[in-house]
């Protein structure tokens, strides 16, 4: 197990240090703005544009990543990283900083692209599990230090962003020292949202509600610490108490999620949580010490949220899918704490500090009312699998989806145009989802070197139209399971309308069989 960290060392390092300036810049920008007496509105604002800005920076960068190669991508966005971080503090106007922040999370987001990326390429199948546990801890061990570093400096003095920006700059060095080869470029084709809605609508409800709880916390969990009188070294520890209860709990939670339906543990979470929470809604006073435990205890029921409903999600969807099923539920998560600082900002700016812990409570308190087990009909259920920690930071990259060991590439179909049309015509006939004979994802991948990547995009681009169809086999009468919501008949007849009307109607689709789809050839892959 040591070497396999030691392995992996320089990524792991550059991960740590990112991680880091997140935790210290998030934390930061909160605490200054409320010094300065900014409304809770504005500062909601600049943190949702960071989480949007990572959302929908993963298109961008995996363009560029394609465009310039791994490592280049890489430089490019640490260095405009560190500059966007500095461009803060020559001015003071905050639609600015909404700018700059936005951008920084679009960046931001390459870098982690990059290291997973590389983390995947490099890491056994048999390994995976390992690497992924190490990479989730290193990154929620640098946003605690993070958080803890904010305690060095004062809230009024923008010099700390140096620091900030610093760190940023840092995590390039182990990535330029490393002697591992450079990761090969994996192009994928979009992801159809449509067949995860209609599998997974419950397990999406609760990662919504779980990514606006932890993006609120972590945009303004400093400034309601702040409010309620604490100094700068009792909001670090605050903080920081509450998110290595949630790293540390992961395993636990996991072993007993292992053995109780994970639909009720999500329940309970939710209920603890949204019960535990009333004593902080202003009524009474408590001790900073009993404070500290009820975070302690928050953080444990908030963090595992995300991952409980990921490993129910991965109930009830086929493995050939999991690869689009992790990354839309990542993107999912992704939105949510993108909206919630939005939302309990301007509830704090009318109703002050506590009514940070009261949108909390009805966010869980939501989970406890409409996440029901007889809402589950379990049409495409699969043999459960066991439960995977998950990170408790806030990153929108899709290259963690395969890090995830419940994840297999070379058989996942989540990808390909014409497999998907077949799950989606299958699902909205109502039919189970059945061995069918499409093409394995391996098929579809082409790697190439990163000094290659122009011609090999080229040439790709000129071989894109050649594929020929081969001979379909029939599909096997095995059910594969999935989850879909009960009581919804009206909705669903409206979602299978406006998905006709989308992709053409179908006649006899659902129930034929999709031939083998043979991709060209992938250019050779050269060592640099």
């Amino acid at each position: 197990m040591i070497s396999l960290f030691l392995s992996f060392f320089s990524l792991y390092l550059a991960t740590l240090l990112m991680s880091l300036g997140t935790g210290l810049y998030n934390t930061f920008i909160a605490l200054h703005l409320a010094e300065q007496g900014v409304s809770q509105v504005w500062i909601g604002l600049l943190i949702a544009a960071f989480y949007t800005g990572q959302v929908l920076g993963a298109r961008f960068g995996h363009k560029l990543v394609q465009r310039v190669g791994h490592i280049r991508a890489y430089a490019i966005s640490a260095a405009m990283v560190t500059v966007l971080v500095l461009a803060q503090t020559i001015t003071p106007l905050l639609p600015i900083w909404v700018f700059l922040r936005f951008l920084t999370g679009a960046t931001m987001v390459t870098q982690y692209m990059v290291l997973e990326s590389w983390l995947n390429d490099q890491a056994d199948q048999n390994q995976r599990g390992s690497v992924f546990a190490f990479y989730m801890v290193m990154s929620g061990l640098g946003l605690v230090f993070g958080q803890m570093t904010v305690s060095f400096f004062s809230p009024e003095d923008l010099t700390t962003l140096n620091v900030v920006a610093m760190s940023m700059a840092l995590c390039l060095i182990p990535v330029a020292i490393t002697r591992r080869s450079h990761p090969a470029l994996q192009v994928h084709a979009p992801i159809k949202l449509k067949v995860f809605i209609r599998l997974v609508p419950m397990s999406m409800f609760v990662l919504f509600v779980a990514g606006s709880i932890t993006g609120s916390f972590y945009g303004l969990g400093p400034v309601y610490a702040s409010k309620e009188g604490m100094d700068t070294d009792q909001v670090a520890v605050f903080l920081s108490v509450s998110v290595m209860a949630g790293l540390l709990s992961q395993w636990p939670m996991g072993w007993l999620s292992d053995r109780i339906y994970r639909l009720n543990m999500i329940r309970f979470n939710a209920l603890l949580l949204g019960l535990l929470t009333i004593p902080f809604y202003g009524y009474w006073h408590l001790p900073y010490s009993v404070m500290l435990i009820m975070v302690a205890i928050f953080g444990v029921l908030q963090f595992t949220i995300y991952p409980l409903a990921t490993a129910f999600a991965n109930e009830h969807v086929d493995p050939s899918l999991r690869v689009g099923l992790s990354g839309v539920l990542l993107m999912t998560y992704g939105v949510g704490a993108s909206l919630g600082p939005l939302l309990v900002g301007k509830l704090m700016d009318i109703g002050g500090a506590p009514m940070f812990y009261i949108y909390t409570s009805l966010a869980a308190f939501s989970l406890v009312i409409f996440v029901r087990k007889e809402k589950v009909k379990g049409t495409y259920k699969v043999d459960p699998e066991p439960f995977v920690p998950m990170s408790v930071n806030v990153q929108a990259s899709p290259m963690a989806t395969a890090l995830d060991p419940r994840v297999d590439e070379s058989i996942d179909i989540s990808s390909d145009e014409q497999a998907m049309e077949k799950v989606l015509d299958i699902i909205q006939a109502g039919d189970p989802i059945t061995e069918l004979n499409l093409p394995h994802r391996a098929d579809t991948d082409h790697s190439v070197a990163d000094e290659d990547l122009a011609l090999a995009g080229e040439e790709m681009a000129d071989e894109g139209g050649e594929g020929a169809g081969a001979t379909g086999e029939a599909a096997a009468g095995k059910d594969v399971a999935g989850e879909a919501a009960a009581g919804d008949d009206g909705a669903d007849e409206a979602a299978i309308d406006s998905a006709t009307a989308h992709d053409g109607a179908t006649d006899e689709s659902a129930n034929k069989n999709i031939a083998d789809v043979r991709h060209p050839t992938a250019p050779p892959e050269k060592k640099t």
